[in-house]
């Protein structure tokens, strides 16, 4: 990944090239962290010149949500607000739909849109939003990590009983002493990487039901970098949750 130095601190960067983009534009995210969007045909040279120009205001940025890790972010359910899916950000429109629509839920360049009926108050149709904000999470997140699991429990050559994707409060996932998994549907807002993460963490748990040093050097044979995914989760876990 590309860095730039700022009083002598790297600074991370992601480039996004797009044919929709004209200009460049900087975004700096809890979950995405720095990214730079730009015209596809955009020379790298710029790309430096533009960052290097901006880099007080990115590491201001940085520093403001450094303060926010581990604070949840307070939604509305209205126009703008922020959601993420797979670790991607995007901001919610909220569409009145007089008749049917095949996709109540609907991710569209970098917009979540959610449709609803016509005629709802603004705390029904806040409630409406986020129940159909629920039912399109969940229902993404089961096929997703069913085959995440699958890959995992074959890598690590056990296979649980049961597999539920559930809402929970306060976990991510859990194994009961059955051999049952349950995982947190939430996590299909953070990135794949750190749904790895959990879901090796819960199979571990088939093998050895503890946190002993055995069971961390089980989830490390799978993934040997778990521990910046879990720092990652324990940081910006608090965003994903609404």
């Amino acid at each position: 990944m590309p860095q730039l130095v700022w009083r002598d601190k790297p600074v991370q960067y992601v480039i996004k090239r797009s044919k929709k983009a004209k200009t460049a534009r900087i975004t700096v995210d809890a979950v995405q962290g720095v990214e730079i969007t730009v015209p596809v045909n955009f020379k790298r040279d710029w790309i430096d010149q533009i960052l290097n120009q901006k880099a007080a205001w990115i590491t201001d940025k940085m520093n403001e949500l450094s303060k926010l890790a581990g604070c949840p972010v307070p939604r509305s359910f209205t126009d703008g607000d922020i959601f993420y899916y797979l670790g991607d950000r995007y901001n919610l429109q909220v569409n009145i739909f007089k008749g049917r629509t095949l996709h109540p839920v609907l991710i569209k360049e970098n917009n979540i849109r959610v449709a609803v009926k016509p005629g709802l108050s603004e705390i029904e149709r806040a409630k409406a939003v986020r129940q159909a904000l629920v039912e399109w999470y969940s229902g993404q997140a089961k096929p997703i990590i069913i085959k995440k699991v699958d890959v995992f429990s074959h890598k690590l050559g056990v296979k649980p009983a049961r597999v539920k994707i559930k809402e929970q409060k306060s976990r991510w996932g859990s194994c009961s002493g059955k051999g049952n998994i349950n995982l947190n549907w939430k996590i299909i807002m953070a990135p794949p990487g750190v749904i790895d993460y959990v879901i090796v963490h819960e199979l571990c748990h088939l093998i050895k039901l503890d946190h002993s040093p055995e069971f961390w050097r089980l989830v490390e044979s799978v993934l040997p970098d778990w521990e910046k995914r879990r720092r990652w989760l324990k940081e910006y876990g608090p965003v994903l949750n609404f």
